[in-house]
C-alpha cells in the first residue's frame, strides 16, 4: 500500500466471511478472510483521500463466482491461488473486482507497484510508448528507452564500478541468467544456496529454491550441483546459538564445513543469496553477516548473486 496512515475506527462491522461455499471451483481454496472492522485510510494517493474499504456484495459476487468456474476449466493449475479475488481496475492503494468491491491492496502486487495502481505519469509513459513503437526485439535491434533505462540503472544502483544491465520478463529469467553467466564467467559448475530460499521455480532456478517440497517433488534429477546451507536466521537458530556470542558460525560453517569437507571451492560459480529471506519468512540477517561472508566468498573467488526480486530496488522509496 503506497502513502495510506490506518486509524481504526469504534463502529463495528458485521464479519464478512470470504469462504466460498457456493462455487464448486472455489473449494481449493481453503483459508477464510475476514472483515471484522471498519478502518479509515487517510493519505495523498494520486491527490485522493481513501475512505475505508467497499463491500457491495459479499465477495466473491457472482461475476467473480461466474470466472473462477472458467478459470478452473482453461488455466493450468500451476498457479497458486490464496483467495478468490477477481480484480478488475486499481488506482492508488485501492483494487476494484469485477462485482464493484473495493479493498486496500496491501499485496501491491506482490511487492512491485511501489508507486500504486495506474499512477498517471506511468499511464502516460506507457500510453506514449505505445502511440509510438510496442515491440521490435530489442535482443535483436536498438532502442533508445532501453538504453536510456539501462544508463539510469546504472547510476542509481549502488556501486562505483563499471556495470551493464540485463533485462528479463521475470525473476525466474534473471535467475536463470545469473546461473549462466556464472558458470560461464567462472567456468566452474557448482554452486552455493540456502535452506528457505526461494529463487523461483523455473527449472534451473529450482535446484536454488529449497522453501517447499512441493516446488521440487517430481521433478528430479535438477540441474547439478547445489549445496545448501542454513540461513542465518537468529530468532530460530538452526545451529541452536545466540547472537552475537555466536560470532557468525553460520559464515564459518559454509567455509570449515561445506567448501573444505566436501563442496569443492575451486569447482564453485557463485552462491545465489536473498538479502532479506523471503518465502522463508520473511528473515533478516545480522548486519555485518554478508560482509563476513563476502570476505569468505572472495577468498576462494566465488561469485556473489544478489537476488532481490522480493526485497529490492525502491521498496523503500529511499
Amino acid at each position: 500500500m503506497i502513502g495510506c496512515w490506518v486509524r481504526e475506527r469504534e463502529a463495528q462491522i458485521d464479519r464478512i466471511d470470504f469462504f466460498v461455499r457456493k462455487c464448486p471451483a472455489a473449494n481449493r481454496y481453503r483459508n477464510r478472510f475476514w472483515l471484522e472492522r471498519s478502518w479509515t485510510f487517510e493519505g495523498i494517493v494520486l491527490g485522493t483521500k481513501v475512505e475505508q474499504p467497499r463491500i457491495v456484495v459479499s465477495p466473491p459476487g457472482p461475476k467473480a463466482r461466474e470466472l473462477l468456474e472458467k478459470d478452473e476449466a482453461y488455466i493450468s493449475h500451476s498457479a497458486v491461488r490464496w483467495y478468490p479475488l477477481v480484480a478488475e481496475s486499481g488506482s492508488g492503494c485501492i483494487v476494484k473486482d469485477v462485482d464493484g468491491n473495493e479493498y486496500v491492496d496491501f499485496n501491491s502486487g506482490i511487492a512491485v507497484l511501489n508507486v500504486g495502481h495506474s499512477h498517471p505519469r506511468v499511464v502516460q509513459a506507457m500510453r506514449d510508448q505505445a502511440q509510438k513503437l510496442l515491440h521490435y526485439s530489442w535482443t535483436d535491434f536498438y532502442y533508445k528507452p532501453l538504453i536510456d533505462l539501462a544508463e539510469q540503472l546504472t547510476k542509481i544502483t549502488p556501486g562505483t564500478y563499471r556495470k551493464k544491465v540485463f533485462f528479463s520478463n521475470s525473476g525466474a529469467e534473471a535467475v536463470e541468467a545469473a546461473m549462466k553467466a556464472a558458470r560461464w564467467h567462472t567456468r566452474r559448475l557448482l554452486f552455493l544456496a540456502y535452506t528457505g530460499a526461494f529463487h523461483s521455480r523455473t527449472f534451473g532456478a529450482v535446484g536454488l529454491t529449497a522453501s517447499k517440497p512441493v516446488q521440487r517433488r517430481h521433478f528430479f534429477p535438477l540441474v547439478p550441483e547445489v549445496t545448501h546451507v542454513p540461513y542465518p536466521y537468529c530468532y530460530r537458530c538452526p545451529f541452536h546459538l545466540e547472537y552475537p556470542e555466536c560470532s557468525l558460525w553460520c559464515v564459518d560453517f559454509v567455509d570449515e564445513e561445506v567448501l573444505k569437507k566436501y563442496h569443492p571451492p575451486e569447482d564453485t560459480a557463485a552462491m545465489f543469496v536473498e538479502p532479506v529471506q523471503g518465502e522463508g519468512g520473511y528473515v533478516v540477517p545480522p548486519e555485518d553477516y554478508f560482509q563476513r561472508l563476502k570476505k569468505t566468498l572472495d577468498k576462494y573467488d566465488i561469485l556473489f548473486v544478489d537476488d532481490e526480486i522480493q526485497a529490492g530496488l525502491g521498496r523503500t522509496g529511499k
